[in-house]
């Protein structure tokens, strides 16, 4: 079998060497532990990072508060020693360890974490992940709540006094145009609701005057929200440093995955007095600038080839690093990266090989899957025609046969994704969904949204960022559209940086993606879709639905006024029935009432992305797998959990600092 593979491949050796592509030798040596990473990082700022090749490095050469055990994938104790956690599970002391250094020597403090923790929630450093930390008290009006105010109090008060009747699409227009949505997001007077909401014509005269005045009564209460965090968020509330060594963080409510965000790379600490210089202003994470207290420290980067890290000495955890060099190749042919784990030059493929040679792998003992925490989808800009209308959005998600796709076309034993958040979560209610494969009700709908049989449809394009099993599918969904709808399709393809550039200013008109869940709960494949959320990026916007996600970042304030949430919810019965149980129930108790319901009140979000709103197509669930070597050590595919149990690791997660090379037989 492995001489067959390597026959299929030979074909090709001579015209990679042509081409120059030899990753077999290096002047550092062969480094203990070599993979292939995937796409060239962007950067290593951990406040910028948003992909997962950048995210091995920098979870390699930074640590947070905590870290993720290799064998379990829970949080651990990193830069923290141990934390203490009040009754109510809304403050942790954090205890950092005293011997825990940057690798210029410079002791860690809690003084660092305050900092960056700052930083990231600072809106002038643009830090697309920053929601994420929203759970902490004041993160979210110390990062949004000054712009937000400023529109609220002088932009749209000025706009709108210019504005005369408009029809209901033109006044939805006007709100996108102007991000009105993300400005009065949370806004407590019914007016704003109700005008927000207007389709079929625009406000009246009277309410607009009326709206104005609400947005200005909340812009109001907004800057004094802001006024607050700003004097109090790191110094004596959300979060501070208590000494040198003590480090507190409050939550708005109790939260399940904190300490596991804790781990996660916008919660990493960066070096001030290296970010802060002004040489240093855009590059201060390569080699001979960067600073870093993780277990491995970067040797030497050569952009579009390979990053080199090597075992970082003053790491308090040292003697559980048994690697001393670590190479991760950027590399995105899937032929040549197959071909370099065939002729033992990597020690792990994950996920980059020839999607064509799946059948001849899968049967390899070095090859693994699992049920990957990953869904494969596509975005539509709903800011676009045809896709403003979302019954063409329902129309195209009715159209795919994913069950021929992944039955015929991926052949690893994906799932169909006919909800957004894969399976998985213990408690979480799945949705009910209006996805499927149902063409006679895909017909129906674009004939009703004024396109029958596709007529009046442009060309529509489909963006992929290049790759082969994207290019495949990417044609796969085109054919469907084509065949069953009528819909023309032309299937493109951009590099990973222009791609990304592509995406985030909205030129598209379908994009290609894909999420990696960052923590085991629905928030986060669900907080990706509030409005102008950083990695929205379908114009999509709904009152309803950003109440609910932020009822579900925050329960408890959101349960002071529950008459809101119960109107924004399907499933009444169910509410009442959470909510009266909650009502004097005590810790720990009430703890587990509140995560019911938060998880009810995610699966009624959930519920508007697959049965009522449609602003992205769900491919599948993926199958996460890869090829690695028979002597690494500290891999597990299958995690060993406290309980006794095994469970799969569903994120393919690996963390270096635990690899080892086997000896011996």
């Amino acid at each position: 079998m492995y001489k067959t593979l390597i026959g299929v491949l030979a074909a090709l050796l001579f015209a990679l060497a042509l081409v120059g592509l030899s990753f077999s030798s290096s002047t550092q040596g062969r480094p203990d532990f070599r993979f292939v990473n995937g796409t060239e990082a962007a950067s290593l700022d951990p406040h910028l990072l948003t992909g997962q090749p950048e995210g091995r490095l920098a979870l390699a050469v930074f640590e947070g508060l905590t870290r993720t055990d290799a064998k379990t994938l829970m949080p651990a104790p990193g830069m923290a020693e141990r934390w203490d956690v009040s009754e109510d599970q809304t403050e942790y002391v954090f205890h950092i360890r005293k011997n825990a250094r940057w690798t210029d020597g410079t002791p860690v403090t809690a003084h660092d974490f305050a900092y960056s923790f700052e930083r990231a929630l600072s809106s002038s450093t643009g830090c697309e992940y920053a929601y994420i930390l929203y759970m902490i008290r004041h993160a979210e009006a110390f990062n949004t709540y000054e712009g937000r105010a400023l529109a609220l109090l002088t932009t749209l008060p000025e706009v709108l006094a210019k504005l005369k009747d408009i029809s209901g699409a033109e006044w939805q227009t006007f709100l996108s145009e102007h991000h009105v949505h993300d400005a009065a997001k949370g806004a407590p007077q019914a007016i704003v609701a109700e005008v927000l909401g207007l389709k079929s014509s625009g406000p009246t005269a009277a309410q607009r005057a009326a709206f104005s005045q609400a947005l200005r009564t909340y812009g109001e209460q907004l800057s004094r929200a802001f006024r607050i965090a700003k004097e109090r968020f790191g110094k004596s509330e959300g979060m501070y440093a208590r000494g040198d060594h003590e480090f507190v963080v409050q939550l708005n409510a109790p939260t399940a995955y904190f300490l596991e965000i804790m781990a996660f790379y916008t919660a990493l600490p960066v070096p001030r007095w290296v970010v802060e210089k002004a040489e240093n202003a855009n590059d201060w994470f390569i080699p001979g600038k960067l600073v870093s207290n993780g277990p491995f420290r970067i040797e030497s980067w050569v952009v579009n080839d390979r990053v080199r890290l090597v075992k970082n000495e003053d790491y308090w955890g040292k003697d559980r690093v048994k690697l001393e060099s670590v190479e991760a190749l950027a590399l995105e042919n899937v032929t040549t990266a197959l071909n370099l784990y065939v002729t033992g030059e990597v020690d792990w493929l994950p996920d980059l090989y020839p999607k064509d040679l799946v059948d001849e792998l899968k049967t390899r003992p070095d090859f693994y899957k699992n049920p990957g925490w990953v869904t494969y989808f596509y975005r539509f800009n709903t800011e676009r025609a045809p896709f403003k209308d979302r019954r063409v959005r329902q129309a195209i998600n009715l159209a795919i046969d994913r069950q021929l796709l992944v039955g015929q076309v991926l052949r690893l034993g994906q799932l169909p994704a006919y909800q957004f958040v894969p399976p998985g979560v213990p408690g979480y209610p799945r949705p009910e969904t209006q996805l499927g494969y149902d063409v006679p009700r895909a017909q129906a709908l674009l004939a009703e949204a004024g396109y029958p049989g596709g007529a009046g449809i442009d060309e529509i394009g489909l963006l992929y960022n290049t790759d082969q099993s994207h290019k495949k599918i990417a044609e796969f969904v085109a054919d469907q559209l084509r065949r069953n709808l009528g819909i023309r399709i032309k299937a493109y393809n951009q590099e990973w940086q222009s791609f990304l550039q592509t995406t985030r200013t909205m030129d598209f008109d379908m994009a290609r993606a894909a999420w990696i869940g960052d923590y085991l709960d629905p928030n986060t494949f669900l907080d990706m879709w509030i409005t102008n959320g950083g990695n929205n990026q379908t114009g999509f916007s709904s009152p309803k639905y950003d109440l609910l996600l932020r009822a579900g970042a925050n329960i408890v304030t959101a349960l002071a006024n529950p008459a809101p949430l119960r109107e924004a919810v399907h499933d009444k019965q169910r509410f009442d029935q959470l909510l009266a149980e909650l009502a004097g129930a005590a810790a720990p108790a009430r703890v587990e009432k509140l995560s019911q319901l938060r998880l009810l009140l995610l699966s009624e979000a959930e519920r508007l992305l697959v049965h009522e709103e449609f602003p992205v197509l769900p491919v599948y669930f993926y199958v996460v797998s890869g090829l690695v070597r028979e002597d690494v050590g500290g891999f597990y595919n299958q995690l060993e959990l406290p309980d006794g149990s095994k469970a799969a690791n569903v994120t393919d997660h690996h963390p270096l600092d635990e690899i080892f090379k086997k000896v011996g037989p």
